[in-house]
């Protein structure tokens, strides 16, 4: 996490807050009067949560500018809420700028994207994994605060780049490598914790994994062999490739990694530019709800307004082979996701009629919307003594709908079909519940011989009868909306040439 002030912090996550951004790029200096928009791309694990890994960050920006910026130029972005304590994003290098008339459009990358050439070592072995990252640090231009463990390792592998053995050597730390905001090479430690606290007040939206990650099993191919240490599921188990791995390294490596358990999550917030992407934090839905997320990725946007996307990535599971059942899953999410449900109940136990009505067929769901519809259908099978007769009545959210009394002909057994359109229903909850008894006389309907459907637009499925619908695997809690405001700005004269109207969020 970024060092800044209390003050900082506490500006950052008000709402209503102004944004200030600059950003240096070779020897022009760009406030918000000319930048138009930006993004910022702090990754740390691109696809689910693993060790060793050596990102470079992205920084994409959009100005009013009709110079020239030579590719390899240094680019220094800012964010400040106060315009006078500034919070770095990094130290970037342009590798493509597009311009056209008084636009132009930069992508630049960190000094990690640049480090493809082969580390050939200046040292021999036997040597230790912290003289060899000094090593590879001074053969890349970088400055390391901590060089990790002083382990001895017999042989330096051949024909790997320079970011290669940053991320093997990362990996032996039981860490992820990046750059920092200060372009230093920092071994973000995967047993750390960052105790800072993420609040539902700052997110506009979120869903979480349900499932809670832990880490059984690691996996490592050495390229002469593969290491394992532990056993458990995929969705458990780290696998990476690292030619410095023993199985002893392997071994305490989990050992050290069993302590950490946390939360999938993507979370749509403000942008608070002092998080870093490689940290472990704390989510707060709820004042009794803690959950520990790894910031995975953020991705940052700037437009006047900072905004953030955080991705706390756990492995899940795939399976190559296709089952009816994820069909039937893939299906479901899809009539949810379009407010489409179709729910079918059918008897489990023979159903006997008499003058007492029972129940047939009953269901619960969520109206999504004011005035949505449902549609009954109801087939069944009657064994019964001929000229008998029954009823069907319907119980709609507690109103009761009364039919007119069908007749069963003179056979024994007849199939009867009965329809019904619930329309104009009340948003939330809703309860249809269809009811049979006999004018006279018995009857049976005989089991798995009655069917019920619902089918409806515009709801959602629940829990009905002895019918359960699947459980998706993710909780969607859509949270709040950024409102902007005309408020009155000062300070802006210290920004040369400042000829536009700052806008807050």
């Amino acid at each position: 996490m970024v060092e800044v002030s209390d003050n900082f912090k506490k500006l950052a996550v008000q709402s209503g807050r102004y944004v200030y951004c600059k950003i240096i790029a070779g020897n022009t200096t760009f406030f918000d009067d000319k930048i138009l928009e930006f993004d910022f791309d702090d990754i740390c694990h691109p696809e689910w949560y693993t060790v060793g890994t050596a990102c470079p960050n992205k920084f994409t920006f959009s100005v009013l500018y009709n110079g020239e910026l030579l590719v390899g130029d240094t680019v220094k972005p800012y964010i400040s809420f106060d315009n006078s304590e500034w919070c770095p994003l990094g130290v970037f290098y342009v590798a493509r700028r597009y311009v056209r008339g008084k636009k132009a459009s930069i992508t630049c990358y960190d000094k990690m994207y640049s480090l493809d050439d082969e580390y050939i070592p200046s040292i021999q072995a036997p040597t230790t994994y912290d003289a060899i990252l000094r090593d590879v640090c001074s053969a890349a231009g970088l400055a390391c605060e901590d060089y990790g463990a002083d382990y001895i390792v017999n042989e330096i592998p051949k024909g790997h780049t320079l970011r290669d053995m940053i991320g093997y050597i990362a990996a032996i730390n039981h860490s992820c490598a990046k750059l920092d905001r200060s372009e230093k090479l920092t071994l973000k430690k995967q047993t750390s914790i960052i105790y800072y606290w993420l609040e539902l007040e700052n997110c506009m939206d979120y869903s979480r994994n349900m499932d809670y990650s832990t880490i059984t099993c690691l996996s490592c191919d050495t390229g002469n062999e593969i290491l394992v240490s532990g056993d458990g599921a995929l969705t458990s188990t780290i696998e990476f490739y690292n030619p410095f791995m023993t199985q002893q390294g392997l071994d305490n490596m989990l050992a050290s990694l069993r302590l950490i358990q946390f939360y999938g999550a993507k979370i749509t917030m403000q942008g608070l530019p002092f998080l870093e992407a490689g940290e472990r934090i704390f989510f707060m839905d709820d004042p009794a709800y803690l959950h520990p997320i790894w910031l995975s990725e953020i991705n940052y946007h700037y437009d006047g307004a900072l905004t953030a996307k955080v991705y706390s990535r756990n492995r899940s599971y795939t399976d190559a082979a296709v089952h009816k059942e994820d069909l039937d899953a893939a299906l479901d999410e899809i009539r949810a996701q379009l407010g489409n449900v179709c729910i079918k109940q059918t008897n489990d136990n023979e159903i006997s009629l008499g003058s007492s009505p029972v129940t047939a067929a009953s269901f619960e769901f969520l109206a999504k919307a004011r005035n949505t519809f449902a549609q009954i259908d109801l087939n069944f099978t009657v064994s019964s003594a001929p000229g008998v007769t029954l009823n069907i009545d319907l119980s709609v959210n507690g109103e009761k709908i009364s039919r007119t009394a069908l007749h069963i002909a003179a056979e024994q057994s007849e199939m009867l079909h009965y329809y019904y359109l619930a329309d104009n229903l009340p948003k939330g909850a809703n309860k249809i519940e269809v009811r049979i008894s006999m004018s006279q006389g018995t009857a049976i309907i005989p089991k798995n011989q009655l069917i019920a459907t619902l089918v409806g637009k515009g709801l959602g499925g629940g829990n009905s009868g002895n019918v359960n619908d699947r459980l998706t695997v993710t909780d969607e809690f859509p949270k709040y909306d950024y409102v902007r405001t005309d408020l009155g700005l000062a300070g802006f004269d210290a920004y040369p040439g400042f000829d536009g109207a700052q806008e807050t969020e």
